[in-house]
């Protein structure tokens, strides 16, 4: 009597039907993710590269100094809201209560968090310019830019719920509308006026991608769920909230324990020096990394809902595949555009100006960190499909950032820009140590036996 269980080979060949399909889908939502964040990120390039134009090299560096307060604040607020809400609402695609409940209970902490950045920076303007950045001058800016800090949450809640209702395509079109306004009115900014002008562009123009960015997101919301009606009602889910309170508590955390961190050690550099010079250099350096690690960002974004899918319907072995891919695509674009830079790193930062080429060997160094970095964002869509979120603050963030730090209080003061960018290659050679222990623990408990 034949037996009624499949054969090995037949359930292999079902998998790789079943996934064939849904690796097509993954990398198309992966092109226009692309689109979306390349659209983002590149237009944040473009108007620092025309603000250090516009501006001397100090004036770009008090000028950087106060978008990284701005961004930096407004990322510890979000509280991890943007993979919160994308997770979410994947996971709820097919249940509209929920789905609506999803969006009300994440919106509202938008709003308010947003408000609460506002008024904190605003208030606290002050005493950041006399006692932190130990320069009074900073004050008027900080409260200038503190207007940017609710328009830069919600474009992390807005681009969530469009890659949770996997609106790649109306992301992509949105962010390369509102990204080419924003360089304008930065640019505009930084022309008529100094560093005040560039500071009310930047907020002008983070204002108008958000709304923008809001249109989009309703428009998406009516094309997938036609006569869902968004009102107050749907708020009070008490299941949802807690589940959703689950994964966003660590999650936040996590990024509450990173982003001080990160905003600390240009802080320490223009303190312990008081060169804004090297501040300026430090973040054309910080922006030169951010765009090597940006296509894992990418793949990663526009993954990890599909992920999380498979894994939802009894599919692990898909999702462990899709892991696969993320790292190798993440890795292979990340040491090449980082052997790119290595070699014309001197090259690179004269586009910037004649004052940045004295930091090409702080470049190079940094490409270290950026390939490390790549690697973490691919292994840590494991991590944060096996909700380990928990464990990647003790094993990894805790200890890269005491390095950091570490490194930048004791050496800031004698060694500048260097001290700085080591603590970031260290930092991160210690993150990735953490994460590939995390994700080879979270993969080995997804695999199929």
């Amino acid at each position: 009597m034949a037996s009624l269980e499949p054969r090995e080979p037949d359930d292999k060949r079902y998998v790789q039907k079943r996934a064939s399909p849904m690796l097509k889908t993954l990398f198309r939502h992966s092109y226009w993710n692309a689109v979306a964040t390349f659209s983002h990120q590149g237009s944040t390039f473009v108007s620092n590269f025309l603000v250090i134009k516009l501006l001397d090299h100090a004036a770009y560096g008090k000028f950087s100094l106060l978008n990284l307060t701005a961004f930096y604040a407004a990322n510890i607020l979000q509280f991890a809201l943007g993979s919160t809400v994308s997770r979410f609402v994947a996971r709820f695609a097919h249940d509209r209560a929920r789905l609506l409940s999803v969006i009300w209970i994440c919106g509202t902490f938008c709003l308010v968090s947003g408000l609460l950045g506002l008024a904190a920076l605003g208030l606290g303007s002050g005493f950041l310019s006399r006692s932190v950045f130990l320069e009074p001058s900073l004050a008027g800016p900080i409260g200038l830019v503190s207007l940017s800090v609710p328009s830069l949450v919600g474009m992390v809640f807005l681009g969530g719920l469009l890659q949770g209702l996997h609106g790649f395509r109306m992301l992509a079109i949105s962010s390369v509308v509102s990204g080419v306004l924003f360089v304008a009115i930065v640019a505009a900014g930084a022309w008529q006026g100094d560093l005040n002008g560039a500071v009310v562009g930047f907020v002008a123009g983070s204002t108008l991608r958000s709304l923008i960015m809001g249109s989009a997101a309703l428009l998406e919301i009516r094309r997938k769920e036609p006569g869902m009606a968004l009102s107050w009602r749907g708020m009070p889910d008490r299941s949802v909230l807690r589940e959703i309170s689950t994964y966003q508590l660590p999650a936040g955390l996590a990024t509450c324990i990173t982003i001080p961190t990160l905003w600390l050690l240009p802080t320490i550099l223009a303190r312990n020096t008081q060169d804004f010079s090297e501040v300026g250099s430090y973040s054309v350096i910080l922006m030169i990394k951010s765009l090597i690690v940006l296509p894992a960002s990418v793949v990663a974004l526009a993954l990890q809902p599909s992920a999380e899918k498979a894994l939802a319907t009894g599919q692990p072995d898909v999702a462990l595949r899709i892991f696969r891919t993320a790292l190798m695509v993440s890795l292979g674009v990340a040491a090449a555009s980082a052997a790119f830079f290595a070699v014309f790193a001197k090259e690179a930062l004269t586009l910037f100006g004649r004052g940045f080429a004295s930091a090409a060997l702080e470049l190079q160094l940094m490409m270290i960190a950026a390939v490390a970095e790549a690697a973490v964002i691919a292994l840590y869509m494991s991590v944060q499909a096996n909700n380990r979120m928990w464990a990647s603050i003790f094993v990894t963030l805790l200890p890269r950032d005491l390095v950091m730090l570490s490194i930048a209080v004791a050496f800031t003061s004698r060694y500048g820009l260097h001290a700085i960018i080591v603590a970031h290659v260290l930092g991160a050679l210690v993150n990735l140590a953490g994460v590939c222990w995390l994700s080879f623990r979270a993969r080995a408990s997804l695999r199929v036996p």
